[in-house]
């Protein structure tokens, strides 16, 4: 009977479920003149519901794996297989976000009161800053997906000369001024735009997007992480909170003894070597030189701030508003030629003049802003020649915290790292004591 009566329910619900399919076949959907499209009913993607706070405990996750990974496994091996977790994870299914330049120009929008921060934009900014600050770029590492997928394309990176590194790595930190700027005068995000990975981690993007994503993926297989060393700008944030990191990974976990491989390894030209203390740097002529360079800084930041005044209406083309009146312009002179924008504004009987009210006051900002950014521009130029004419003495192989990455690839050829494997992951010093005891 139980058996019988499961049948006759299942056969009841068939039969008022057949009208309705029924109903589906003899009635197709209407068709429209106008125009109008029958919208399409759907399901949003099972990625789609996963909450934000999964995302922030994913992200903490994967920061505390990796500083585990560098500071006490030294495992190269590891630090790739989170890379690769993470752009699973942050590129491919959440479609680049992280975003480290998006989370910059929401922070300087935030910071000048041009609109409100998501509390999940906030942590995606900060913690990686936080880490940086105890234990250095573990970010780079392996979270970030775009120096994951850079590190996945790396085949046999060449050394970069160092006049021309020097002068490349100048280029985050214009990227980060500009980002800024555009930011604070409400001018949107144009320097997202230029993200070479989107078009991958999106599966949509315009040709000349791709484009420049397969050509940093080529560049990136003989000179490593190209966008993370000549263009991000939050890799300069990372780098500052990376100087004064409370631990930071080592070349070797016990004595060095100058073997010189990890210099030859590191793909970002981040071991320094060792420099014994000569009599040069305490002669007149390098005195001399450090005295011409703290002389020249001042010049160095009025030329700057000059640069960037004269940049400015070139870059305030990028806000809307005198984006639109320039094309206005445009038509003016030219009816046969047609902006989107422009007819837009004739459309609604835009006001001209408080239009160009509103550019004056724009191109004021903008006069102001890139003035400051310049001269950042120009201190922090040279504060680096001073760096450089100070000439510090190391007596061992040291590692630059600002362009380090905690990629971990000095480990594997380090031959003290062997000594300690071998030795169960315990310091060489301490066993080849207990030995000797």
């Amino acid at each position: 009977m139980p058996c019988a009566r499961r049948i006759g329910l299942f056969s009841a619900l068939v039969l008022f479920l057949a009208p309705a399919a029924q109903a589906v076949q003899r009635f197709p959907q209407p068709q429209f003149d106008t125009g109008h499209v029958v919208p399409v009913a759907g399901h949003p993607a099972v990625l789609q519901l996963v909450p934000a706070w999964a995302d922030a405990t994913i992200l903490a996750t994967v920061l505390l794996l990796t500083t585990w990974a560098v500071l006490r496994r030294r495992s190269g091996r590891l630090i790739m297989a989170l890379a690769l977790v993470s752009l699973a994870w942050f590129g491919f299914a959440r479609h680049g976000c992280i975003c480290p330049v998006g989370s910059t120009q929401n922070i300087s929008m935030t910071a000048f009161g041009l609109g409100g921060l998501p509390w999940l934009v906030g942590f995606l900014f900060a913690a990686p800053l936080l880490a940086a600050l105890f234990f250095g770029r573990v970010f780079c590492a392996a979270v970030c997906p775009l120096g994951a997928m850079q590190e996945v394309s790396m085949v046999r990176p060449l050394r970069v000369p160092r006049v021309l590194d020097a002068v490349l790595r100048l280029m985050p930190l214009a990227t980060l001024a500009l980002a800024v700027l555009f930011a604070a005068n409400d001018a949107g995000f144009p320097i997202c735009a230029t993200d070479p990975f989107v078009g991958f981690f999106r599966r949509s993007a315009p040709l000349p997007m791709l484009l420049s994503g397969v050509a940093v993926l080529l560049l990136g297989t003989v000179v490593a992480r190209p966008y993370c060393r000549y263009y991000c700008p939050y890799g300069v944030l990372l780098g500052w909170c990376s100087q004064v990191a409370w631990k930071h990974t080592t070349i070797t976990p016990d004595t060095c003894i100058k073997c010189r491989l990890c210099e030859r390894i590191c793909p970002v030209d981040a071991i320094q070597a060792p420099r014994a203390p000569g009599v040069a740097r305490q002669a007149p002529v390098a005195q001399r030189r450090l005295l011409a360079l703290l002389l020249l800084a001042p010049v160095l930041v009025a030329g700057g701030a000059m640069a960037g005044r004269t940049a400015a209406p070139a870059l305030a083309l990028v806000h809307p508003a005198v984006r639109q009146q320039a094309h206005l312009a445009g038509m003016a002179k030219d009816p046969e030629k047609t902006y989107l924008d422009a007819e837009a504004f004739r459309t609604l009987g835009g006001d001209a003049r408080q239009l160009a009210v509103d550019v004056v006051a724009v191109e004021s900002r903008f006069r102001f802003g890139a003035s400051l950014a310049g001269a950042w521009l120009g201190l922090v130029l040279a504060w680096r020649l001073i760096s450089l004419a100070r000439l510090p003495t190391r007596e061992s192989f040291e590692i630059d915290h600002s362009r380090c990455v905690s990629c971990g690839r000095c480990f594997k050829v380090c031959p003290r790292q062997q000594v300690w494997l071998k030795n169960g992951r315990q310091t060489s010093t301490d066993t080849e004591g207990t030995e000797k005891k």
